[in-house]
């Protein structure tokens, strides 16, 4: 039976390397043979118990033998390597398709891009790309200081992919991390646990949400890491009390370190912690109270009180830690750090929960369609739907932050937004593991049934790396990315005067020259800026900093901390729906207004220079 479980945990890294085609059918024909397997599992196990002695259990009959749980650690690496080297396949693939399609625009990837290129540079997490004004810090906007973590990839991974690469790295690792977690405290106890292991394994390595947050390119994905120390470390509290050195203040410390990190993440988390913990403290005050009730009526009973209150006293202890470190750092996030810096200067994350989108998002309606939602990623964390109770309600009540939102992505728990739940989703499933929950064979068959029809429904699962440009004229995409070169090597230049087309004498076209001497990158990186077109930030050199077109009207303020000031355009280059030319035209004539210089032109692209400014 191991080697079937195995064979499911590759069907998601199979797709990876699959055409897009072949995914939706492959899945059906997966969600099938299970629904088959389940039905028959079912009726043999119904066959088995009407025909044994009425307390026989066929819970885990025929499940691993010996023989299988000896192999199963191979599997699970050979597993783990398929996942690694067909995620890392898929990742490359769709960031260069989305890149060479140019739809990497300036929000979100590039603005989270430039802010750890900014982090980097020493700069802090200063934005263009979340600022009204173009130089207020991002904090304002998301609290998210825990990003820092990803700024060596964008420092050591050219030409803007570091955050590509820091974010599927991030989702690969953890997701191994995760199924190592629930190996880990599983393989002494295979025989009785075997069928909850396997099928969380098969549940990872096919998680839909956990793959949004992989694919969103996106920040958010550090959640799973930090969110996964936090929760080991959360799990130790027992087994530390009861070492040999029972040191509780060290325990205490890492825990206070392992909250603080997850909090850094996003300014939100502290909510969707208390919100989880909620029912669990609920749950062990009542107990509490009922046992200090019952504990006179006898001294058996009351000797057993004892223990139980002990481990229960350990677990109040430590969430009275992790509530007041929330509370703290809520307080902080959204009382006193406000106070400082000018908060005009950046988005806030009010703002942005507030604002309206247009009716064609709107897509969620009827809480059929909600509901459905929430049974889904219950199923998909492996909680044999609603077997641990607390865990379930505790997910809901962070649901419902979902439901109630106006912000269509945030409704649908789409793309990163999934980032409020999975890590609970997973812990949740670490500890139906552990629990003394039990289920049999077509239970187990019926969960992952769920799951991949719930996966074959989707058609961004995976993503179609081989994406269709949107730009309507190809020739003129062609164009663009031959100037792009030029424009780049123009852009790193310092230059003696305006450059207008082809350089003064005739160059040989397979090595052009310029009358221009290359800046020395180490030294005046950091002063170059450029004012670039939405949808061409990404093939913009990052030894540059850019900012977002429309910030060319704060630019008397943004370029005087800068060497030189570039605005790159190609008017003919955009949609005409969200972008129209004439928008761009319109900061054309800013540009002759502000008495700027041409510097280059190539077939589709143009690049100019702003007048230097004074630096105060």
């Amino acid at each position: 039976m191991v080697y079937l479980f195995f064979l499911l945990s590759l069907v998601s890294p199979f797709l990876f390397i699959s055409p897009k085609n072949f995914h939706a059918p492959f899945q059906k024909g997966v969600f099938l043979f299970l629904f088959f397997l389940t039905i028959l599992n079912f009726w043999k196990e119904k066959k088995t118990k009407s025909e044994a002695k009425p307390n026989y259990s066929t819970t885990n009959i025929g499940l691993l033998s010996d023989k299988q749980i000896t192999i199963l650690p191979y599997l699970l690496f050979a597993s783990c390597i398929f996942f690694f080297i067909t995620s890392t396949y898929h990742a490359f693939h769709l960031t260069k398709s989305l890149a060479d399609a140019f739809l990497f625009q300036d929000a979100d990837y590039i603005g989270i891009s430039d802010i750890l290129l900014a982090i980097s540079r020493g700069e802090g997490f200063t934005s263009g790309y979340y600022s009204p004004s173009g130089e207020g810090s991002y904090l304002h906007h998301h609290f998210a200081p825990g990003m820092f973590v990803l700024t060596p990839f964008v420092s050591w991974v050219p030409e803007r992919w570091g955050l590509a690469v820091a974010v599927f790295f991030v989702y690969q690792l953890t997701t191994i991390l995760w199924i190592f977690w629930a190996y880990q405290i599983s393989k002494h106890h295979l025989k009785e646990k075997g069928i909850k292991f396997l099928t969380f394994w098969v549940l990872l390595t096919n998680q839909l949400y956990l793959y949004r947050i992989g694919s969103s390119f996106h920040f958010e994905v550090l959640v799973l890491v930090f969110g996964l120390f936090f929760f080991y470390v959360w799990e130790q509290r027992e087994k530390i009390q009861k070492g040999p050195f029972r040191c509780p203040w060290i325990y205490h410390s890492v825990l206070a370190l392992a909250i603080v990190l997850y909090l850094s993440q996003k300014e939100d988390i502290g909510i969707y912690l208390l919100l989880f913990f909620l029912p669990t403290v609920f749950g062990i005050s009542y107990n509490l109270w009922k046992k200090k009730k019952n504990e006179n009526r006898d001294a058996q009973q009351s000797n057993g009180s004892v223990r139980g209150n002990s481990q229960e006293e350990t677990t109040i202890r430590s969430l009275t830690l992790v509530y007041s470190i929330i509370f703290v750092w809520l307080g902080f996030v959204f009382f006193i750090y406000p106070m400082f810096g000018d908060r005009t200067k950046s988005v806030s994350w009010t703002q942005t929960l507030t604002q309206e989108y247009h009716s064609a998002f709107k897509q969620v309606t009827g809480a059929k369609k909600s509901f459905q939602i929430f049974l889904e990623l219950i199923i998909s964390g492996g909680l044999g739907i609603f077997q641990m109770i607390p865990e379930v309600i505790g997910i809901g009540l962070i649901y419902a932050t979902h439901i109630f939102s106006s912000r269509p992505w945030h409704h649908e728990v789409y793309t990163y937004y999934s980032y409020s739940l999975v890590p609970f989703l997973l812990y949740s499933g670490i500890l139906w593991i552990r629990s003394e929950k039990k289920i049999n064979l077509s239970f187990a068959f019926l969960i992952l049934t769920c799951l991949f029809w719930k996966n074959s429904l989707d058609g961004n699962f995976p993503l179609d790396s081989r994406i269709e440009s949107p730009w309507k004229n190809p020739t003129i995409q062609k164009e663009i990315h031959s100037d792009l070169k030029e424009a780049n090597l123009t852009l790193i230049s310092t230059h003696k005067g305006p450059i207008f087309g082809e350089p003064e004498e005739k160059p040989n076209p397979k090595n052009p020259t310029y009358p221009n001497e290359l800046l020395d990158l180490k030294e005046n990186a950091n002063r170059i800026l450029v004012f670039a077109q939405y949808n061409l930030s990404f093939y913009i050199t990052d030894k540059t900093t850019t900012y977002p077109l429309e910030q060319i009207k704060n630019s008397s303020s943004i370029c005087k901390k800068a060497n030189v000031c570039y605005v790159v355009i190609a008017p003919e280059f955009t949609d005409e729906i969200l972008w129209p030319k004439s928008r761009i035209l319109e900061y054309k004539k800013e540009l002759e207004t502000q008495k700027g210089v041409s510097v280059w032109k190539g077939k589709q692209m143009e690049v100019w220079k702003l007048p230097q400014r004074n630096k105060s």
